[in-house]
């Protein structure tokens, strides 16, 4: 087998197990001396640790799980230039092990921060031929997406869904290569396949919200 070949076969197991990564069940753990699967949702994502740890556990849980996304996309660009089959398989396990970990039994988190996390190093590394603004324009209208709808409705899912049906969408607009888009759709349907209970729920008004906690008077 050609050696390069090989590195990118493990690459690609590296990818998932570092996707795989028990960011919000360790974290809670940590700092709980909990299983996070009994609380909240019984998601093992950041949204459910913000929900019943707080902002400041809760935003540790989604900076980490956006580094899981971000790394191993700096480490193509860095290793592998070039490499587009690479890129779509990186991209598209490191996603699936977040969502389905083996550390867990395969029940894991959204993806959603970790997929943050690939899109912003695709916008940011320049894997596109197109200038600065549309090579960003992507990862901003994605975030204020997911941002300004949580705030709006303070359902964490609404943004989440909304922003991985807009996620190729703006990656086509702005004139990306095809393996982009390509990886770009598969991101968009593991964070949708993740969410179908948070759908239903939604259909249904039964769909949870992340409310402000009230000051002691």
């Amino acid at each position: 087998m050609n050696i390069v070949l090989l590195y990118k076969i493990l690459f690609v197991v590296f990818s998932y197990l570092f996707g795989s990564f028990p960011t919000a069940f360790i974290i809670y753990k940590a700092n709980k001396g909990e299983d996070i699967r009994k609380y909240g949702s019984g998601n093992v994502g950041g949204t459910n640790v913000l929900r019943t740890a707080g902002p400041g556990l809760g935003t540790l849980t989604m900076v980490v799980d956006v580094l899981k996304g971000f790394i191993p996309v700096l480490l193509i660009y860095l290793l592998f230039p070039a490499s587009y089959i690479l890129y779509i398989l990186a991209t598209f396990f490191v996603l699936i092990g977040h969502v389905f970990p083996v550390f867990l039994k395969f029940r894991g988190g959204k993806g959603v921060s970790t997929a943050g996390g690939i899109i912003i190093a695709t916008c940011a590394l320049p894997f596109s031929g197109a200038n600065l603004i549309l090579r960003l324009l992507p990862a901003v209208v994605i975030v204020l997406t997911v941002l300004i709808l949580f705030f709006i409705t303070r359902v964490m899912s609404i943004g989440s869904i909304a922003a991985a049906i807009i996620t190729p969408i703006m990656f086509f607009v702005c004139r990306y290569d095809e393996y982009v888009i390509i990886a770009a759709c598969t991101w968009s349907v593991i964070v949708l396949i993740a969410h179908r209970e948070n759908i239903k729920r939604l259909f249904k008004g039964e769909e949870k919200k992340i409310l402000r906690k009230k000051k002691e008077e």
